[in-house]
């Protein structure tokens, strides 16, 4: 029996919704109260800053085989959440659920696709409140494609370190309420040398420090703010069998993969922190 995590991912953005004081998106399932409770009790006048790192492709089971990559997130965060994420387990998928809190039926994108989501989706209810959303992307990455059509203000980087650094840039500058920050190379190099090569497992440790470095510029810059921080992945992976071969999109052979029901693509841990104002 595949020992799968409780909570579905479809429970991710009312729950943020929520602890943010804003309405969920219309086809959001319902948020985890118990988890509200935990952050709300650690921060008792709400959050008006969200600081998300996507981490692309770290599953659960890196956290058990590697939990020392993960010393730089649990040094900022309190609160851990395993959740299951959807079917087919692949990029534009995941993160359609995650930011609608739907079922791949419902939003609209059940393959490796990328077309702009039409549904109410977790942006859209943050924009309603009146609130500004910045996202650093790679510019043709599923979060770049999916939630276009929005009021939300796109910045395209080509690589991590640049998008860590433009993410610095717009907390110092402390014009934005919620602020999302993708990184890729655990997932490219995942698919390119399977997932424990020594250059892989070098990409896993460096979201550590990204999330680090990301949220110790939050505790300088917003010390007006109440921030929730979240390292929040889409999904995890899986080397692919020996005697079994994958092509990705190019016609290059994978060795490590992902969309399957095999827990260690499914099985993902969300962690969330409270940053205080200090001011």
């Amino acid at each position: 029996m595949k020992a799968y995590n409780k909570f579905s991912l479809t429970h991710y953005a009312a729950t943020v919704c929520k602890l943010m004081g804003i309405e969920a998106p219309a086809c959001a399932d319902e948020p985890l109260d118990w988890a509200c409770d935990i952050l709300s009790d650690l921060c008792k006048d709400g959050f008006d800053r969200v600081l998300i790192h996507n981490p692309d492709a770290v599953g659960m089971w890196l956290y058990q085989s590697y939990p020392d990559a993960f010393e730089p997130v649990l040094k900022h965060t309190q609160l851990t959440i395993p959740f299951k994420t959807v079917m087919p387990s692949v990029t534009p998928v995941c993160f359609g659920t995650m930011y609608t809190g739907a079922e791949p039926a419902v939003h609209g994108i059940q393959s490796y696709t990328k077309p702009v989501i039409k549904i109410d989706t977790f942006f859209d209810a943050v924009l309603r409140a009146g609130k500004k959303v910045a996202m650093i992307v790679t510019p043709n990455c599923s979060l770049a494609r999916v939630f276009l059509e929005r009021d939300i203000d796109f910045y395209h980087c080509d690589t991590e370190s640049a998008a860590v650094v433009k993410a610095q840039e717009l907390i110092v500058k402390d014009e934005y309420d919620v602020i999302c920050v993708y990184t890729f190379m655990y997932d490219t190099l995942t698919h390119r040398n399977g997932t424990e090569d020594p250059d892989t497992l070098d990409a896993l440790y460096r979201q550590g420090t990204f999330f680090d470095t990301l949220v110790s510029s939050v505790k300088r810059h917003w010390k007006q703010h109440n921030t929730l921080v979240a390292f929040s992945p889409d999904h995890g992976a899986h080397d692919v069998p020996l005697g079994e071969v994958k092509y990705g999109s190019k016609g290059n052979i994978h060795k490590g993969t992902h969309g399957t029901d095999m827990t260690k693509d499914l099985n993902i841990l969300h962690y969330f922190g409270v940053v205080r104002r200090m001011l």
